[in-house]
């Protein structure tokens, strides 16, 4: 089952979905010199927020040069209910994390709710949100046309010259545009019954947080796992894309 060179892991958004999560993990033909990105969207939905929060930690620990976390926007949100620096910037309403599942992910930290707007930040979040970043790319030039963010990159734009909401946030404009730089972005945050394969964009979540299951891609050979809500695991590949 191994590709027979070093992969790339991509982990789709988890939203508190702790035992799929080490079911798809734990079923990973990972080697040891392979990397493993989590694309964000750790928390909340879910009921075990505080499982996948310290999972990713420990993945970190075990091997922080080869575990790249990032930022999704449920982070985001979290993080400016609790005044620390976020990507995006915004002033979100008081209440907009916890329509979106806040409630859920501090309750999973032990919080009751009278506590949750006085509440400090959890240690195990603060230091996960220390760790994130909006995107990342490979050094492997075999593996140079991908780029993996949360949300999706404008089109014509780079991810750093974008704006950082739009890495978190962005939907039609990345979703119905085609890009033709070459450049493939791996995705999540808009979920999709099946992954979503185009030319110039790979989306991969699956909708763990609404019944459906949770995926994982290895790169360079377009492998998908997904894991369901029984633990069990299945795998295939992708179909082949002709060029943007």
């Amino acid at each position: 089952m191994d590709s027979g060179g070093d992969s790339v892991w991509v982990i789709g958004d988890v939203h508190g979905q702790m035992p799929m999560l080490e079911a798809l993990l734990g079923a990973l033909p990972r080697g040891e010199h392979d990397t493993t990105v989590f694309l964000g969207d750790y928390i909340d939905r879910g009921p075990d927020s505080a499982g996948v929060v310290r999972r990713a930690l420990a993945e970190y620990d075990a091997a922080p040069e080869r575990t790249v976390l990032l930022w999704g926007n449920h982070e985001d949100m979290a993080a400016s209910h609790f005044k620390i620096s976020a990507p995006s910037g915004y002033a979100y309403d008081p209440f907009d994390w916890f329509r979106n599942g806040g409630i859920a992910c501090l309750e999973s930290f032990g919080l009751d709710r009278p506590e949750l707007f006085s509440a400090p930040c959890p240690p195990d979040m603060s230091r996960l949100f220390a760790l994130l970043r909006t995107f990342w790319r490979s050094p492997d030039p075999v593996l140079a046309a991908y780029t993996f963010v949360h949300a999706g990159v404008p089109v014509g734009q780079t991810p750093e010259a974008a704006r950082p909401d739009l890495l978190l946030w962005i939907r039609d404009e990345f979703l119905n545009y085609r890009d033709p730089s070459g450049r493939i972005v791996v995705h999540v945050h808009t979920p999709f019954q099946e992954v979503r394969v185009l030319p110039d964009k790979i989306g991969i979540d699956t909708g763990a947080a609404y019944g459906g299951v949770l995926s994982a891609l290895q790169l360079p050979v377009r492998r998908v796992y997904q894991a369901d809500a029984a633990g069990r695991v299945t795998d295939f590949f992708l179909p082949e894309t002709s060029a943007p």
